[in-house]
């Protein structure tokens, strides 16, 4: 089968491998540089523990209290369009805790495939800088420790088994020397691991042209036109034809189904990171902020500090007050951390869907045009299972029962709990 995958970060590339892999002939069109966009500077963790819709029961009035803080963890462009506002009133509807529980079910069933899936990516030659080990999670308020003690619990009735494992104020010292006295206790993660991201799209690229598929890079797609049973894509490249188009090219695949009549509500969700030469006096760890939000990542050579989910973002703009933001909690947590200085910032566009479940599977109405995008903070953590869930429903018409909840088509159901807005 030929394919034409638009978009080259993590998750198209994965998809791209996944069917080059089986033998199709695939075709990946990126409008920049592949693994440029936002997989380029985030935390790059494959985390289960984190697994975790982003509406949710208690998230509204959490919000509006980030809302009036510029540089806090949330924030919401105060500019917003009309689809903007249509997108809120989906993610107020997906915060009850029904639909909470539905998507968090979903999700943690997809994260428990989530560490084979980058199992069998490494097994078919594919070379990545990965760290098997665990995510803490430091507290250091008595509130931000029970919250942590409830979002285990809440897990462990999901899962039916540990994913958090409580730890004393002592225990975390041991294991991370660099955090704060002030550490009162915490949570571990012991099924977590991390990635460099940027270091795994360059080897699922390099993978994928040598399974013989085609990498186009700066080629921004202009349209899709149908042509009998198979598509025309038009890019700045040239014209190509295909049986099959996967989109995963986060917000921008929204915007060519728009053009095609589908409206798939994608938001952006930009999100910024500081990535700093590694000290000896750094974390060894990945650590997860509670309270600010802030994912703190040891890579080889480097530690990268990223957080916040800006919504309706319309640009990559930095803004430093974010960065100082995420730089100060990462500081105030890990006082011990020589800070080197000039760090490498960056920001990107996340994609999110208002139920914080990701869009991976056909498009109802559009013969042989799928998805695999709005994956929001799991975009890692979900990129080889989603070439794995997408290949076999191309190829052998085989569609596994997880892409039941992360249909496209639930957005028509979405879509008239709102009373019918757009």
């Amino acid at each position: 089968m030929k394919v034409i995958v638009v978009g080259g970060g993590a998750v198209g590339l994965c998809v791209a491998e996944a069917l080059a892999s089986r033998g199709s002939e695939v075709t990946v069109l990126e409008r920049d540089r592949c693994g440029g966009g936002a997989s380029a500077g985030n935390a790059g963790w494959i985390t289960p523990s984190l697994a975790i819709p982003v509406p949710g029961p208690g998230v509204i009035g959490e919000s509006l209290r980030w809302l009036v803080d510029p540089s806090g963890p949330l924030w919401i462009r105060p500019t917003l369009s009309p689809a903007m506002i249509a997108w809120i009133a989906r993610f107020l509807v997906s915060c009850s805790r029904p639909a909470y529980q539905r998507g968090l079910a979903a999700l943690q069933r997809a994260a428990a495939l989530a560490g084979p899936a980058f199992d069998r990516l490494a097994e078919r030659g594919v070379e990545f800088e990965l760290h098997d080990q665990p995510l803490l999670y430091p507290a250091f308020e008595r509130t931000e420790l029970e919250h942590l003690w409830h979002v285990a619990d809440e897990l462990r009735d999901v899962v039916g088994g540990e994913l958090l494992d409580r730890l004393s104020a002592g225990e975390l010292l041991a294991l991370e020397p660099a955090l704060s006295d002030r550490v009162i206790g915490g949570v571990i993660a012991r099924g977590d691991r991390r990635v460099r991201p940027e270091v795994l799209c360059r080897g699922v690229q390099r993978a994928v042209i040598s399974a013989g598929a085609t990498v186009v890079e700066e080629s921004p797609v202009d349209a899709l036109i149908r042509d009998g049973s198979s598509w025309i894509v038009e890019s700045r490249s040239g014209t190509r034809q295909a049986e099959a188009v996967v989109l995963a090219g986060g917000v921008a695949s929204g915007e060519l189904l728009a053009r095609l009549g589908v409206r798939l509500p994608i938001a952006a969700a930009k999100g910024y990171s500081r990535t700093y030469p590694a000290d000896p006096s750094g974390p060894r760890h990945a650590l997860y902020l509670e309270a600010p939000k802030v994912a703190i990542s040891a890579f080889e050579g480097a530690v990268r500090v990223s957080g916040t989910l800006e919504l309706g973002a319309q640009s990559l703009r930095l803004s430093e007050r974010r960065l100082a933001a995420i730089g100060a909690a990462a500081a105030s947590a890990l006082p011990g951390w020589r800070v080197p200085g000039g760090p490498r910032d960056w920001a990107g566009m996340r994609s999110l869907s208002p139920d914080g479940l990701p869009f991976i599977g056909p498009v109802p109405g559009l013969d042989g045009i799928h998805v695999a995008t709005a994956h929001g903070t799991l975009g890692i953590t979900l990129a080889p299972l989603t070439g794995e869930l997408i290949a076999p429903l191309l190829l052998e018409g085989r569609r596994g029962e997880l892409l039941d909840a992360f249909d496209p088509a639930r957005v028509q159901r979405l879509r008239a709990t709102t009373g019918g807005r757009t």
